[in-house]
């Protein structure tokens, strides 16, 4: 077996061990780490790593939870799933699921082995909704060790993690969003534009930070959402959205304003930074020449300091795009729309986030039909008298 040694910053290594192939695709299999120390540390790091792998074996006789894990990693980085996905994995299996189950043999884990991690994590505090996300992502594991005939059941479809309890959406009301954009124009004018549209769109972070004038046509009055922006290592990347779908929003004239009046103070901050505007800007970028997008953290860390100056500590950027939802189907436009403007695949998990805006629709309903078959007014009975 071997292994490789990759400098990405000072003191900062990524090993890499080789542990044969891939008994479906045929493709090399490695598990990585990342390392922090001298070189010579780092070496040392390497031959622990690779002496903890299993010897070239295909079928998985003799692995760990914590090999299993490393080498359903390497499939999702083949995959090509988000860098934010994968960093969230990483995180989840090296705090609470290495330590925990690493060392226990795949064939060997049970139902109880997961019931007592549950319970751990609960009684340490974390909530339903977060051992949820790790019995998940062990489900997925162990079905790809299924799949890989390492073992012949999911022992995850046997354990119980906790019930979550669907949070209750609560988005900001118009005042709130008006004051929020208000307050964004007068602290930075490059983002407030950024607030608005995504009230006025229900568009995710990474979407709205990855918008190029080029999507933009204003002839129809749409713009293209095509991609996101994210997070990865050494800076920003690019990649399809959430769905790996394209959408095409509509916008009315206010939004066609709002980016109308940006384009033209952009055109003027490159002209006085003796700069000139790419064909293919960002329409967001703290770069004269829109070069490259503002970070979705950045923008977020933005966000939080203008909710905090207006005292709404409870409206997170993420509620713009609620605030989108309800108000749309509180006007009574269709769900289908509604999760067509919001790039949800399926309707019905429109139904289901949204299913408190839906039910004041309901009574709404109500109503119509009570005016519809309410009997005439000289056929209702007298008022009773005092």
């Amino acid at each position: 077996m071997r292994g490789t040694k990759r400098k990405r910053s000072e003191g900062v290594w990524e090993l890499r061990a080789y542990v044969g192939r891939d008994p479906v695709t045929g493709n090399p299999k490695q598990v990585s780490k990342t390392f922090h120390g001298s070189a010579r540390e780092a070496d040392e790091a390497l031959r622990d790593l690779i002496e903890q792998q299993v010897p070239g074996r295909s079928d998985g006789a003799g692995a760990t939870v914590g090999q299993l894990l490393d080498a359903w990693l390497s499939e999702c980085e083949r995959m090509d799933l988000s860098p934010t996905t994968l960093r969230v994995y990483r995180t989840q299996i090296e705090h609470t699921i290495r330590p925990a189950l690493g060392s226990i043999k795949v064939q060997r884990l049970g139902a109880k082995d997961l019931d007592d991690l549950y319970r751990a994590m609960k009684e340490k505090g974390s909530s339903p909704k977060t051992v949820r996300n790790h019995h998940a992502l062990l489900a997925a594991a162990l079905h790809q060790a299924v799949r890989w005939g390492w073992v012949r059941r999911n022992v995850a479809e046997m354990a119980k993690p906790p019930r979550v309890t669907q949070r209750v959406v609560r988005p900001p009301s118009v005042d709130a969003v008006r004051q929020l954009v208000v307050a964004a124009e007068e602290r930075d004018p490059r983002l407030a534009p950024l607030l608005m549209l995504a009230a006025l769109t229900g568009m995710r972070r990474g979407e709205l930070c990855a918008l190029r004038w080029s999507d933009l046509d204003l002839d129809e009055g749409q713009i293209e959402v095509a991609r996101s922006v994210v997070l990865v290592p050494g800076g920003l990347g690019e990649k399809t959205t959430k769905t790996n779908r394209t959408r095409r929003v509509a916008l009315d004239e206010v939004g066609l304003s709002v980016l109308r009046t940006h384009r033209a103070r952009v055109e003027e901050w490159a002209r006085l930074a003796d700069e000139e505007l790419r064909p293919d800007a960002f329409i967001f970028s703290p770069y004269a020449d829109g070069s490259l997008p503002f970070r979705p953290d950045n923008v977020t860390n933005f966000f939080i300091r203008v909710r905090d100056e207006l005292k709404l500590p409870d409206v997170r950027l993420h509620d713009l795009r609620h605030f989108t939802a309800t108000q749309l189907i509180g006007a009574g436009v269709d769900v289908r729309t509604v999760a067509g403007r919001l790039g949800h695949t399926d309707p019905s998990m429109t139904l289901r986030v949204y299913s408190h805006a839906l039910e004041e629709r309901d009574r709404a309903a109500a109503a119509v039909m009570g005016r519809v078959l309410a009997p005439p007014t000289s056929e209702l009975p007298p008022a009773a008298s005092p």
